[in-house]
């Protein structure tokens, strides 16, 4: 694969900016970057940057690997780090933006493919996410989003949530039954 001068230079500032930015990605978002000695094969020792630690933000979910290398790019090149308010929301949005792609795998795809050939389920509804998806999403995003969602009295107030019910609330109307 032929690289351009620019890509490896793009590269070369991002690596050096990520390597300057270590200790404070690792003191406060877990983000684990170690430099160790590599020969290359002409028996060069070049020193190397290795990411070697992501966050957890949802037990469960891991984010895609093909998004990783767009992920270091745009944490190197598209965060503010010269002040700190500006440089915390970016490294904030960069992860929420490399953790948001929700899973795919191939069999999601091929249920999606062969109930298109069919184009409806049992029910004569056409299913638009497979059952590994609909697993996903129940038993790892909901849960979280449950546990770890705490909503602003804002959300509320510009119609962005809505309170459909309260819990003691529903056990009070069936002791009633």
């Amino acid at each position: 694969v032929k690289v351009s001068k620019t890509n490896i230079d793009l590269a070369r500032q991002a690596t050096t900016c990520l390597a300057e930015k270590a200790p404070m990605l690792e003191e406060y978002f877990s983000i684990k970057f170690e430099k160790r000695q590599v020969q290359t094969v002409q028996k060069k020792a070049i020193r190397t940057l290795f990411l070697t630690g992501l966050p957890v933000l949802l037990d469960g979910h891991s984010p895609q690997p093909h998004a990783l290398p767009i992920f270091l790019l745009r944490l190197a090149t598209e965060v503010n780090w010269k002040e700190e308010q500006p440089c915390f929301e970016g490294i904030c949005r960069e992860l929420a933006s490399f953790y948001a792609e929700a899973p795919s795998d191939n069999t999601a795809f091929l249920e999606m493919e062969q109930d298109a050939s069919n184009n409806i389920n049992g029910k004569g509804n056409m299913e638009l996410v497979g059952e590994n998806a609909k697993r996903y999403i129940q038993h790892i995003l909901f849960p979280g989003i449950s546990f770890l969602l705490v909503p602003t009295k804002q959300n509320f107030s510009d119609g962005a949530m809505l309170k459909l019910a309260n819990l003691s609330s529903l056990y009070k109307v069936f002791e009633r039954c």
